[in-house]
């Protein structure tokens, strides 16, 4: 049985290591394709609304959305409670880099950084949004709160990724205002540092992304380097649990990620005992 392989196709835009393993149709068909796709984000999208809506007016002294050193949401302040805001990753989050996963399926060709750096500046037009993703933000909006991207695409494109936003009808996106790229505040690609600086700017209400570290680094990433797959599971449930659904909001990405960095087969995935084979006896 030939195995799918839905890989880190795009590792360098959210700091893991590329596999080098090519992209198939598979997952891109179900992404692109699927009916299923478009409704888990749009429900998705809805619920994110009904929870920021449920949490307003902002006011000093409530938990953001983002967490302190200790693991702790971030309080409000006076200040930043007249700013409330959600905090958005772009790509699979917000966009579907459809040109781009198109060059790299019918090739099955792996990421490649000078090819994703190439789509930054040239893909603009060929982007697509995420169903749900434009009556968010457009709902957001006229309810007062603010959508802040932290992506991490390039700072050297900041004015391709304005026009991909702007494109798709989810923008207006401003570089260091309501848009945060890769090295922007502190260096890094882990985007601790970059929601930092945004709870200092907004009351952040909500975050929205595709990857663990769109929420926190924490889950990824110990003391001693990346966790095994088992700790970040159980860490993002015992952990971070309460904050799934209510604060921070997931969307299903099977095209790549830090899950599959490296590449597991099934037996992998699979324990002995959840094992099944049929044996043609009946």
């Amino acid at each position: 049985m030939k195995r799918i392989a839905a890989v880190c196709l795009m590792a360098a835009l959210h700091g893991c290591a590329a596999t080098g393993v090519p992209r198939t149709t598979q997952p891109l068909a179900w992404t692109l394709g699927s009916v299923e796709a478009g409704a888990i984000a749009t429900q998705t999208y809805r619920a994110l609304v009904q929870s920021v809506e449920a949490r307003l007016p902002a006011a000093a002294g409530m938990p953001s959305a983002i967490l302190g050193s200790d693991g702790t949401p971030l309080p409000c302040t006076a200040e930043t409670a007249q700013r409330p805001a959600a905090v958005f990753d772009v790509d699979e989050t917000l966009i579907w880099n459809v040109g781009h996963a198109y060059y790299e399926a019918r090739g099955d060709a792996p990421f490649d950084e000078k090819s994703w750096a190439a789509w930054e500046r040239e893909g603009p037009a060929q982007t697509v949004a995420i169903p749900g993703a434009k009556a968010a933000l457009d709902a957001l909006r006229a309810m007062g709160v603010t959508p802040v991207f932290n992506t991490n695409r390039s700072a050297e494109n900041a004015k391709h990724t304005e026009a991909a936003l702007a494109h798709t009808g989810l923008g207006p996106a401003v570089h260091g205002e309501t848009l945060f790229l890769k090295g922007d505040v502190d260096g890094k690609s882990g985007k601790d540092g970059r929601r930092a600086e945004i709870v200092k700017r907004f009351c952040v209400l909500a975050l929205v992304g595709d990857q663990n570290g769109d929420f926190t680094d924490s889950i990824d990433n110990g003391p001693a380097g990346k966790r095994p797959m088992a700790e970040r599971r159980e860490i993002a449930v015992a952990r971070y649990g309460a904050h799934w659904g209510a604060d921070w909001f997931v969307l299903p990405n099977p095209l790549y990620g830090g899950w599959n960095n490296p590449p597991m087969n099934r037996d992998e995935v699979v324990a002995p005992d959840q094992r099944w084979t049929y044996k043609g006896n009946h």
